[in-house]
């Protein structure tokens, strides 16, 4: 809903035909430099197939905007990911001698990295969310290492304020797509594990995804319907109060298949929630065990309750704990300062552009 505010400023091209056509013609005026491109892509993503028909695809827009930002005098391109994005901004700055760079996250980077370093190299400069990815990137391409730059995801930290909203001492939060990544199947036998013990305990999952028959034969299987609930997907400002009403936040995701700092865990610290997590390799950019929120090993129900138990059990704790975490969300995720910082290497980006 943020993003409502952009929307008189946005251009898409909206005819295949008509982008094609214009494709075509823009492609006609640099032949040999536009099949060239077209080589060198099919070659980088010749073995990630399904990457290489979204780069076709995504091929005459491209070539389009770049006739239409040489036109236009743009000076600067940016795309917000490091796969197909990243690729047409490649192909605009090629065609149109236009600088470019790029950001990149999660699994653009460690899983769909066709053509990666050739980009990294391209790029006047890439920007990533983690001091840990911005490591991995340079060891990608070491000559582009001084390109990386840090610039965190932020959160707005008025909106996520609990400002005295009351917490339901027994409710376990999490939210994200119901994917086997996210380790929901471990929180609903933790959730199992604590009712065994007579610990009262709630547990409330936002989201919707291809896990949600899985995760509901489970709830089955282990008898807990009373205690788990998954209503589906909810925008964000119906979410924002979930989170005021809980008692903490959960997320035992898997490392082969999370990246980067997951948003649940900065916006439940941001509501002064304490959060219980998997030792992700970016985490400790946030997260001290012990005195901003607790660790547990990755697929580890009875570790999974045991922390959450603790939690539960021991209010003064779970409030030392999500103070600190609160603490430190403010000084390095605040979204003023974060799209300060954005902001500012784009005007740089532009002023760079303008005297080229």
């Amino acid at each position: 809903e943020d993003v409502n505010v952009l929307l008189d400023r946005i251009v898409y091209p909206s005819s295949v035909p008509g982008r094609i056509g214009r494709a075509a013609a823009g492609a006609l005026r640099q032949p040999l430099r536009t099949t060239r491109l077209l080589g060198e892509i099919a070659t980088g993503h010749a073995s990630m197939p399904g990457a290489l028909a979204k780069s076709v695809a995504i091929t005459p827009q491209a070539i389009e905007f770049a006739n239409r930002m040489k036109a236009d005098g743009v000076r600067h391109v940016h795309a917000n990911w490091a796969t197909y994005p990243a690729t047409a901004a490649m192909i605009i700055s090629r065609l149109a001698g236009i600088p470019f760079s790029f950001s990149g996250h999660a699994t653009d980077i460690f899983v769909h990295h066709a053509m990666l370093g050739e980009k990294l190299a391209a790029a006047k400069f890439v920007i990533t969310c983690t001091g840990f990815n911005r490591g991995y990137l340079g060891e990608v391409c070491p000559a582009a290492a001084d390109k990386v730059e840090t610039i965190y995801h932020g959160v707005d930290l008025e909106r996520f304020s609990r400002n005295g909203a009351e917490r339901e001492d027994d409710l376990i939060l999490s939210v994200g797509t119901l994917r086997t990544c996210k380790g929901f199947d471990d929180l609903i036998r933790a959730v199992a594990l604590l009712r065994q013990r007579g610990r009262k305990a709630r547990l409330l999952i936002l989201g919707e995804g291809e896990e949600r028959a899985n995760l509901e034969a489970l709830v089955r299987e282990l008898g807990v319907g009373e205690n788990v609930s998954m209503p589906g997907y909810l925008p964000q400002e119906e979410i924002i109060p979930a989170y005021h009403r809980a008692a903490t936040v959960a997320l035992p995701a898997h490392h082969e298949d999370h990246f980067g700092i997951p948003n649940i865990l900065i916006e439940g610290l941001a509501a002064t929630v304490p959060i219980v997590c998997t030792e992700l390799p970016s985490l400790h950019e946030l997260v001290e065990h012990e005195q901003s929120g607790l660790f547990i090993p990755e697929r580890n129900p009875e570790a999974l309750a045991q922390a959450l138990e603790r939690l539960l059990g021991n209010p003064d704790f779970a409030d030392q704990l999500a103070a600190e975490g609160c603490r430190r969300v403010a000084q390095n995720f605040d979204m003023r300062s974060t799209v300060k910082q954005l902001a500012e290497r784009f005007k740089q980006a532009d002023r760079e552009g303008g005297a080229e």
